[in-house]
């Protein structure tokens, strides 16, 4: 009989890698994709998207979109409370995008796909005090069974999407502040 644990560890690692590719996202690298063309931000927006943020250009979209991620991904290393409310304005970045029309098909199924991801992860965040450390619940089997991280193992829009956003929102890059 097989160990469950090899699975786990594929599972834990792909969720591992999905946070950091999304960790390197900055509003300054919007402007460097060398394969999207979205307009560069000429001002620095807020980490924090607002509902209104569809009313922007392009441009501040892009920049919007970006600076929610790399707020997500940075609320990982914080409370619940706090990657919930990035979660939300991640949310509320996407959502802003779609419908996506720039970008491939499986980018765009992809993306829907990604906002439909932020619903489920708030929700799943909602259940806990917010002032418990995310890394307390990172490996709750709410997360690590949940539909979101089903899509970031098996979905290839939803990977398509993923690697669209490293490239668009420049990870990688160096230039970003957020790499290491």
């Amino acid at each position: 009989m097989t160990s469950p644990r090899p699975a786990r560890l594929a599972l834990l690692f792909s969720a591992a890698l999905i946070a950091a590719a999304l960790a390197g996202c900055s509003t300054s690298a919007v402007t460097d994709s060398p394969t999207s063309t979205p307009p560069s931000a000429s001002a620095t927006p807020t980490p924090t998207a607002t509902p209104d943020a569809s009313a922007g250009s392009g441009e501040d979209r892009y920049a919007t979109f970006c600076a929610a991620n790399g707020a997500a991904s940075a609320a990982k290393a914080g409370t619940v409370g706090e990657d919930l409310e990035a979660v939300k304005a991640q949310g509320v970045a996407i959502r802003a995008l779609l419908p996506m029309t720039d970008v491939s098909s499986e980018i765009a199924a992809g993306a829907e796909v990604f906002a439909i991801s932020t619903d489920e992860t708030a929700g799943i965040l909602a259940q806990f005090p917010a002032d418990t450390l995310v890394s307390d619940v990172g490996l709750d089997p709410r997360f690590t069974q949940s539909q979101s991280m089903q899509s970031a193992m098996t979905d290839p829009n939803y990977q398509a999407f993923i690697a669209w956003t490293i490239e668009t929102c420049g990870l990688g890059s160096g230039e970003n502040g957020n790499n290491p």
